[in-house]
């Protein structure tokens, strides 16, 4: 699997906002150590596209991000990126438990 999300990225085919790489840096595991290994051709910065994209989830979801247990910080940065910049790629999807007080990520 690693192999294989090394080839996505040295096609630039795989990309992340720097914002997952903070959240993983909160874990500091091994997840974190390969992430932080490939920080330059991974994760990208967030741009004034995605910038608008966050204000337009967080107007939206207000609670998306739970700022109390510091937990899916990232989620709206993955979110607005693929807006932003490929929304061909953004899938939907209903799980049960979520709501608009209390989205759920898949």
């Amino acid at each position: 699997m690693w192999t294989a999300f090394d080839h996505l990225i040295e096609g630039s085919r795989m990309l992340a906002s720097i914002e997952v790489l903070h959240e993983l840096k909160k874990k500091d595991d091994d997840v974190y150590g390969w992430a932080k290994d490939r920080k330059e051709s991974l994760f990208v910065e967030i741009d004034d596209g995605v910038q608008a994209e966050i204000v337009r989830i967080m107007q939206t979801y207000p609670k998306l991000v739970d700022t109390g247990k510091g937990k899916s910080g990232g989620d709206p940065f993955v979110i607005a990126q693929a807006l932003a910049h490929n929304p061909r790629l953004v899938i939907v999807t209903q799980e049960a438990g979520g709501s608009a007080d209390k989205p759920k990520i898949p």
